[in-house]
């Protein structure tokens, strides 16, 4: 099968079956993704008996884009880095050459 393949698959979170068409080489990446939500739902299920559906599923997409942003942090951070890296390399190469 080819890697841009397209596949139909379902995922349940919450009880809720959602339909997805994603690529062949993605199946595992999403499997992930709907485990790790999973976990955390029934995790926070326990935790907060209390709280509906709906409460969970919005702090569980409030912890997810908080991790998102977490990590374009952390990206920034790394480009920055290493744009400020390469300045260097480029000054001692331009030090080396006179």
């Amino acid at each position: 099968m080819a890697d841009r393949e397209k596949v139909k698959m379902y995922i349940n979170i919450a009880g809720e079956k959602i339909r997805l068409t994603v690529d062949y080489d993605e199946q595992d990446a999403v499997r992930e993704a709907e485990s790790q939500v999973v976990r955390l739902y029934d995790e926070w299920r326990q935790m907060f008996p209390k709280k509906s559906v709906s409460e969970l599923l919005a702090m569980i997409a409030y912890q997810f884009a908080m991790y998102y942003m977490a990590l374009r942090h952390r990206q920034d951070d790394v480009v920055a880095s290493l744009k400020e890296f390469e300045k260097n390399i480029d000054m001692t190469l331009e030090k080396t050459d006179e």
